[in-house]
């Protein structure tokens, strides 16, 4: 799992601007400015290009990757969200409220993997990924389409939620 994250750290090399959901407008601006901050974007072909490049061994991400158009990314300090009295949890109620649901939780060893979704038509999907590890949380926003079926593998370590 670590070799995923890495991957999504990697392939953020560039900025491209699309449309995003106020979720992330709101993460992204509520932690502007504080240190160890980071935010990217960029769009779909240029994540798979380089994701060729840098793993070239990654099927299951390959296929996901396969119909996603934009990905914005952000990582936050642990202890940011702990300064302001900020949680998680408290951001996955907000992604609820922003018409997200949830379609996966992934636990690998010390990190926490949820996926959310919401749908605008067309195969024209947003995904929010979020990652919460012991020193930082990582939220990444996609837009595009994955099949849920890929989700179903990992020797069950990954819980789908009904759509």
């Amino acid at each position: 799992m670590r070799k995923l994250i890495f991957s999504f750290l990697l392939i953020v090399g560039s900025v491209t601007a699309f449309s995003q959901s106020r979720s992330y407008q709101a993460l992204r601006d509520h932690f502007a400015g504080k240190e160890d901050v980071h935010s990217f974007a960029l769009n779909g072909f240029l994540c798979r290009t380089v994701l060729r490049i840098v793993r070239t061994d990654e099927r299951l991400l390959h296929a996901m990757m396969k119909d996603i158009h934009h990905i914005r990314f952000i990582v936050i300090p642990t202890k940011e969200f702990r300064k302001q009295n900020l949680s998680v949890n408290g951001f996955k109620e907000y992604l609820r409220k922003d018409s997200f649901e949830s379609l996966a939780t992934i636990q690998d060893k010390a990190d926490h993997i949820s996926v959310f979704y919401c749908t605008d038509g067309n195969k024209r999907e947003r995904y929010f990924v979020l990652v919460e590890e012991p020193n930082e949380v990582v939220g990444i926003e996609m837009k595009g389409y994955i099949d849920p079926a890929l989700f179903r593998n990992e020797d069950n370590r990954i819980t789908i939620n009904q759509r």
